[in-house]
Parts: structure tokens; C-alpha cells; sequence
């Protein structure tokens, strides 16, 4: 599938920007400004919606919208597509559009008066790929008028129950329910304005709804009094709770299955106040969201729970509340128009791991709801198809998450990731690696590492993987239906989102370095870092060379200062300045090429190191009394170029060759990171020794360097949220820096790896800018003021870097990459 820049004029302007030394100052609209598709650009799936500024936002006016959409261009053809009236500011197609040239246009009503925009126009190539989905009004058609029609995925409910008790999650499902049952009821508050107490009430609060689906579910299939009176009890204490951001959605989606699921057990008095509570909330919604919010790149709390609460709240309450018809409609439409919101077709997610799980709602539950009850095969998309390797190469199981974005740090496993992605892909699409993946991430951690791992290893964390959804689609997996692929690259690339992977033996963590690169269009907005050009490796499932710091809040000092920033990563600090946080401070990944024994990446950077913009970041800092100045590490840099190329030689050499230029004669400092105590030796190299492995990290400069090793951050991580039960141990930062400023710099960066207790192979200078390391032979151009070149040889592997082109000839083949545009989609 083509990838797509935002607009041909974008395309036009980078490409001579490229030329030129210039580059756009974001790729992403933080609100968007920019109609899409349009200037004739060939967009990248089959329908595309049609995407235009808010009205609301930019002018602070309520507005409606009529929209059209042809073959031609004066929209006089009868086949043009049209809608009147809608308050929000996309539009979906619904059928698939025929390959050539499509115009459309929208008009701005603003009372009574209408102002035209358009014609733009976009074009639809014959091998475009999509998913088309059913207007709104035959997905409707497909929900069931009786109920209940949610939680049973319009399945009829004696047949689950005559299914249900053969089930080998049934007995567990049932004594659950009963637990719950004789469990305490919570009657406290849930909101509090103590940071530490505002997150223990939360959790109070998440387990309440827990519980209350727990009964709910074992009611359903069992049919038993006792849990009927325990969800009547607690359906009264959520009615009292909020119904709005992360918890509230929680509150919401529980009331509105109970009301789904209990429609005939429920007395009309009960009945009535849970619709008077969904109504308010639904309309408290649809006065806030509608052309407002869908016109925002990042809007997190929305995405990650909102949109899917309030989705299954109309849902559940479609024929009872004229505000359920509105609030499907408007949620239904944007989840087609905008999902993913954090990512493009190509796959993976711009936030990482670490905080992927609380979009869990959208990815899982309505993405299920839109296919058992609409009718639409989402997972067929190229996003969903993709997000088995995005597991598989980015949290392998019983390793190190690839450690880019809030709360990384708290990721125990890369097991721990993508299990429910995993079961829900595998049984809807039939898909064998997701399966592989799903009970990969299932076995025992250290029973990759020598330990003992049972034959039912599984059966337990399986039972925790969407209980619900395996009884109602009567999924039942064992371990026999995992099959180990066959043959699995050792890397993986998403150019969208700016992250690479490299691997030696992916499938098998005792065995595996992994080597995790980032530099991505998104910049650093909602929970990204600003930490393009950055990299991690770690190694038989221990972190080596990786990003530190705690994940103490989303905005406090330490996280501003120590963790989001770029001082807390692997990569480079100029004048004592970091990346710019918000969208404007991106990077994308230029090259790449994939070897056997040699794996190759580049990232550009050029413009990410500014003054931060970003209206929220900007306020963030104010509010955390943090200048923008080169003391706190923001500001102008007075960067011009930065560019940085890895080389992964396999098994256990990675060569860092940054390229570097300023305005001004400027301090370059390289910067490398451990979460285990490291040691600087022979004055300008970082050694560390872990329970499996030892490392060494060598560091040369265009100009001489001094090494820096410290123990401290720059703001202390202080766990007000007490989040961290073993506290905040120490964590090191060594820096490698110019001694005389200059405003051309080079780097290059040597490191080798090996097994705990072994020697490391001889890094061996053999002339000005060489270096072996055992059949490996290194050659870096040091000279800032001569061209790029970079070589790695080993056996009969060559790679070249150059300027503007690399290549990579290994196995009789020949392989080369030149510099990729820079892409912002400004549709996904």
C-alpha cells in the first residue's frame, strides 16, 4: 500500500526544502488547518474520508456543514454523494471509489449564511486498498431493536447460555461473579484534588466497575439471584459517580450494559435514572465534541476511553434516548474517519508500548462492537493487520518493551503487551502469528532463560485474555494451536510512526539483541518524548543502553526535565538544548535497509531542536516554573542538521555514526544511558556488566571529547503519585561533549556486546578514522568538514553511506536506499 504525504503542496515544498537546507515546521497539525484530500494527491486508501478545518475551533463559532463529493468537478452529475447539515467536520464516503480524479467541496453555514470551500480535488489509483463500511443508517439497520444486543454481540442469549457451561472458562467465570458478590460495596468519593489520593480513589473506582462487569457476566450465564440483587446494589452507588474522562467512561460503559443486559430484570423507576444519567452525559458530549474535537491530531483521554464509552452508551440505549442516535452516529463516523489516531495504515503506535494499553477500549471492545454488530470486518484493515509484527518486533515476549514513550519504564515484559490484540486478531482474521504471539507472551518469563515451563502454562493467563469474548464466540484455544512461523525477518520498519526494530533472533529471547530506533512525523505531543534519533538496545531480556528516568506524572518537573526530555535519552544535546516537545519537534527515518548480517537505519532530526510552541507544553513549563533557556535544556539550539546512521552488526556490534552542523560554533553532547550501574573507562568509553551480559560503548568525535558519568537527574523523581512500590533507584547518564566549540561535528559511536563473564572482542584502531573488531572492520569519516561516508564490513557483507545514498551488498545482492521525504498524514 503507498504511503501519502498530507498534500502535494507539502510534497512540493519538502522536496525543495530538502534541496534547499529547509524543512515545514511540522508535519502533523496540532489543529488541523489544512482541508484533506486534496491538490490532486493520490491518497493512500479506498474510500478516503474528506477531513476540513473547525470552524468552532479556529473562530470560535457554532457552525454546520454541508459537504459533496463527484466525479465532477461542477457537481452537477446525479451520482454526487452529499450530506446537509452535519455539525461536524468529515465525511466518509461508505463505498469504494472508482480509480481516477474525484472532487469535492464543503460549505460553512453560519445562521443562514453559507460560505463555499472548494473544489479540491484527489485521486483514486486502481490497486488502492480500504475498508468500506456501511453508511450509517444500514449499520443501524443492524442492531438489534431487543435487547440485549451489546455485551452478547447481537448473539442470541440461550444459545450462549447453552454453549456457556461446556466452557473451560465458565466454572471460573461463575465462582468469580460469586466472590464478587459478598465483596464490600464502595459508597466513597472517587475524586479528590491530592494527586496521590486523586489516583488511589481512581483505582478504587476502576475496581468498582471491574466488579460490577464481573456480576454482570456470571448473572448473564448463570441466571443466578444473589448476583442479581449484588448489580442491582451497585448499579445505585455508580449512578452517583461521574460519567465524563477515563474513570467516568468506565461508570458509563458498566450502566450501560447493566441497562443492556438487566433490561427485563430492571424496576422502570431504576431504568429511568440510568437513562437520565447516560442521556446527560451524552449530551454533555454532544455539546463539546462535535467539530471540535475530531479536528485535533492528539486528543488522548477522547481516544482512549471516551470515544468507546460513550459509543456503547448509545448503543445500549438506540431507541430510548434521541440523544443515543446522535452520539452513535457522530461516534461511529469518526472512529471510521480517524482510527487510528496515533498511527497510519503502515502500523505501529507514535505513543510506544508503554502507554498503548489504555487505548485498549477503542483497539479491543469497539472495534468488536463495529464488526459482531455492524457487520464490519475492521480487522481486515491495514493497521490491524500489521499490529502482530508491531508485538512481535516492538514488545517481544520476556524482553524489554522498545522503550520510547510514557511509562515504558513501568513495562515489566514486552509479555505483559498486545495479549487481548492478540486473541481478538487470531480468532476474527484467522491469523496464525497473532495466535503464536498470543501464547509466545503467555509462558512463564524466565522459562525462556533456562527455568521450567508446565504444559499448562497457558491456561491460566489465557483465562484473564477477554474471558467474556471467548464465551460468547465459544473460543477455545490451547497451546497446540500455536505454531512457531516457519521463517521470521529480524527486522521491522514503520516509516509512519518513525520507529525501527532490529533484531537477531526475534522469536527467541535467550538468544535475542535487539536494537530499537526512533525518529518519527509525530514529534513529541500527548505521551511521546522528545527523543528523536534515539536508541535502545537491549539484550537477552535485559535492558543495556536505555532511556531513563520515572514516569512520575504526565507534567511535574521531573517528567518535563528528566524523563520526557531528550537528556533522558540516547541521543544528542546541543548547547545544553533538547528537541522541542508538540508535533514540531519531529524527526522521520530517511533510509533503511535490511541484511542478513548487517541492518542499517537513518534518522533525521534536523528540526526537532527549537523553542517548544505547543500552547499546552508552553503552559506546562510556565506552570512548572521551567525556563526555556539552555540552563534548563529548552530553547534555540541553533541546530541545522542532524543526522544519525546505526549499523547493527549481528549478533552483537551496533556503530552510531552521527553527522552534526550548527549556525554557530556550538557544544555537541552525545549522550548514553543505563538503568544498571555503569562506569566510564579509558576515559571515553561506557562499561556496564549485568546479570547475563557486558558492554562497552566507545565514543570519537570530529574534535577531542571529554566524559562525563552521573548519578543524578536533573530534577529529582519524586513519586508524589505513589506509583513506584520499590521507589526510584539511582539510574546513570554519561556524556560525551566537544572541549572547543564547533560548528561542524561528527560522532562515532562503537558498541560491542558479549555473555556476562567472557572477554569482549578488541576494538582495534588500524589507521586515521579505522577500526576492527574481530572480522568486523569499521571506516568513519571524522573530518566534519568532508563528506559522509561511513563502512561496515563484515565477511562478505559491505554497507556504504554516503551523502544522499546507501548501499548494501551481502549474499551476491546489491541493495541501496536513498533519502526519504518526510511524510505527515494528515488522514490517520
Amino acid at each position: 500500500m503507498k504511503r501519502v504525504l498530507s498534500l502535494a503542496l507539502l510534497c512540493m515544498a519538502v522536496q525543495w526544502g530538502l534541496a534547499s537546507g529547509l524543512l515545514p515546521d511540522y508535519l502533523y497539525e496540532e489543529w488541523r488547518k489544512s482541508p484533506f484530500p486534496q491538490k490532486g494527491v493520490t491518497v493512500s486508501v479506498n474510500p478516503s474520508p474528506l477531513l476540513w478545518p473547525s470552524v468552532r475551533y479556529w473562530e470560535k463559532k457554532d457552525v454546520t456543514y454541508n459537504v459533496y463529493l463527484s466525479r465532477d468537478s461542477v457537481f452537477s452529475d446525479e451520482s454526487t454523494m452529499r450530506s446537509v447539515g452535519q455539525r461536524y467536520c468529515f465525511f466518509n464516503p461508505h463505498r469504494s471509489l472508482e480509480s481516477g480524479v474525484w472532487y469535492w467541496k464543503y460549505e460553512i453555514v453560519d445562521n443562514g449564511k453559507v460560505l463555499p470551500q472548494g473544489v479540491f480535488s484527489f485521486v483514486v489509483e486502481a490497486d488502492a486498498e480500504g475498508t468500506v463500511t456501511p453508511a450509517f443508517d444500514a449499520f443501524v439497520r443492524n442492531i438489534p431493536q431487543a435487547h440485549p444486543r451489546v455485551m452478547n454481540y447481537s448473539r442470541n442469549l440461550d444459545a450462549i447460555r447453552h454453549e456457556a457451561p461446556s466452557h473451560p472458562l465458565y466454572k471460573r467465570m461463575i465462582r468469580a461473579a460469586e466472590q464478587a458478590a459478598v465483596k464490600p460495596v464502595y459508597r466513597g468519593p472517587v475524586e479528590s484534588d491530592v494527586p496521590a489520593e486523586e489516583r488511589r480513589l481512581n483505582q478504587i473506582g476502576g475496581e468498582e466497575t471491574e466488579i460490577y462487569r464481573t456480576l454482570l457476566e456470571g448473572y448473564v450465564l448463570s441466571g443466578k439471584p444473589e448476583l442479581l440483587d449484588a448489580l442491582l446494589e451497585r448499579t445505585d452507588v455508580l449512578l452517583q459517580w461521574p460519567t465524563y474522562d477515563l474513570l467516568g467512561s468506565k461508570v458509563l460503559t458498566s450502566l450501560a450494559l447493566g441497562y443492556d443486559m438487566l433490561y427485563d430484570k430492571l424496576d422502570d423507576k431504576v431504568k429511568k435514572r440510568i437513562l437520565a444519567v447516560i442521556d446527560s452525559q451524552l449530551k454533555d458530549g454532544l455539546k463539546r465534541w462535535p467539530g471540535y474535537t475530531e479536528a485535533r491530531q492528539v486528543e488522548n483521554h477522547f481516544w482512549q476511553m471516551e470515544i468507546t464509552g460513550n459509543f456503547t452508551a448509545a448503543l445500549a440505549t438506540l431507541g430510548h434516548l434521541k440523544s443515543a442516535e446522535e452520539m452513535l452516529r457522530y461516534t461511529y463516523e469518526l472512529f471510521i474517519a480517524r482510527f487510528p489516531n496515533l498511527s497510519t495504515q503502515d502500523g505501529g503506535w507514535a505513543e510506544g508500548e508503554g502507554y498503548y494499553s489504555v487505548n485498549q477500549s477503542a483497539i479491543v471492545d469497539m472495534a468488536l462492537l463495529l464488526k459482531k454488530i455492524g457487520k464490519i470486518d475492521i480487522f481486515k484493515s491495514g493497521w490491524y493487520r500489521n499490529l502482530p509484527d508491531y508485538f512481535i518486533y516492538f514488545s517481544p515476549v520476556a524482553s524489554p518493551v522498545s522503550g520510547f514513550g510514557d511509562m515504558h519504564d513501568r513495562v515489566a515484559t514486552g509479555s505483559l503487551k498486545g495479549r487481548s490484540e492478540m486473541l481478538v486478531i487470531g480468532c476474527e482474521e484467522n491469523n496464525p502469528k497473532a495466535v503464536y504471539r498470543l501464547f509466545s507472551s503467555l509462558k512463564p518469563a524466565d522459562s525462556f532463560y533456562g527455568g521450567k515451563c508446565p504444559a499448562d502454562y497457558w491456561k491460566k493467563p489465557l483465562a484473564k485474555v477477554e474471558p467474556w469474548y471467548q464465551i460468547v464466540d465459544n473460543v477455545r484455544l490451547t497451546a497446540k494451536d500455536a505454531v512457531e512461523p516457519d521463517t521470521v525477518a529480524q527486522d521491522k520498519v514503520f516509516v509512519g510512526v518513525g520507529a525501527a526494530a532490529m533484531h537477531t533472533d526475534v522469536l527467541h529471547p535467550a538468544e535475542n539483541t535487539a536494537v530499537f530506533f526512533r525518529s518519527s512525523p509525530f514529534g513529541a505531543k500527548g505521551h511521546m518524548h522528545a527523543n528523536q534519533n534515539s536508541f535502545n538496545i537491549s539484550r537477552k531480556g535485559e535492558r543495556l543502553f536505555y532511556p531513563t528516568g520515572y514516569y512520575t506524572s504526565f507534567a511535574d518537573p521531573h517528567s518535563l526535565t528528566s524523563y520526557r526530555h531528550t537528556r533522558a535519552h540516547n541521543t544528542i544535546l546541543v548547547n545544553g538544548c533538547g528537541q522541542a516537545f508538540g508535533h514540531e519537534g519531529y524527526g522521520w527515518i530517511k533510509r533503511h535497509l535490511h541484511g542478513h548480517s548487517l541492518s542499517y537505519v537513518c534518522g533525521d532530526a534536523s528540526r526537532a531542536y527549537r523553542p517548544v510552541t505547543d500552547g499546552q507544553f508552553k503552559d506546562l513549563l510556565e506552570k512548572n516554573g521551567i525556563a526555556q533557556d539552555s540552563a534548563s535544556g529548552f530553547g534555540d539550539s541553533g541546530l541545522k542538521k542532524y543526522e544519525r546512521h546505526l549499523v547493527f552488526v549481528r549478533p552483537d556490534i551496533v556503530v552510531v555514526y552521527d553527522v552534526l552542523q550548527a549556525e554557530n560554533p556550538s557544544v555537541w553532547t552525545m549522550l548514553l544511558h543505563t538503568v544498571e550501574k555503569s562506569s566510564l573507562a579509558d576515559s571515553l568509553a561506557l562499561q556496564l556488566n549485568t546479570e547475563r551480559s557486558v558492554a562497552r560503548a566507545d565514543v570519537f568525535g570530529s574534535v577531542p571529547l571529554r566524559a562525563e558519568l552521573t548519578d543524578k537527574f536533573f530534577s529529582p523523581a519524586v513519586d508524589f503519585k505513589k506509583k513506584y512500590k520499590n521507589g526510584t533507584p539511582l539510574q546513570y547518564h554519561a556524556s560525551f561533549s566537544n572541549a572547543a566549540k564547533v560548528r561542524n561535528m561528527r560522532f562515532l559511536t562503537v558498541i560491542r556486546m558479549s555473555d556476562k563473564g567472557s572477554d569482549l572482542c578488541p576494538l582495534v584502531c588500524t589507521g586515521k578514522g579505522k577500526w576492527t573488531v574481530g572480522n568486523v572492520s569499521i571506516e568513519a569519516q571524522l573530518d566534519a568538514g568532508k563528506p559522509v561516508m561511513l563502512k561496515v564490513e563484515c565477511g562478505t557483507s559491505r554497507l556504504d553511506v554516503g551523502e544522499r545514498e546507501t548501499r548494501l551488498e551481502e549474499n551476491g545482492m546489491k541493495h541501496s536506499c536513498s533519502d526519504l521525504i518526510p511524510e505527515g498524514n494528515y488522514v490517520y
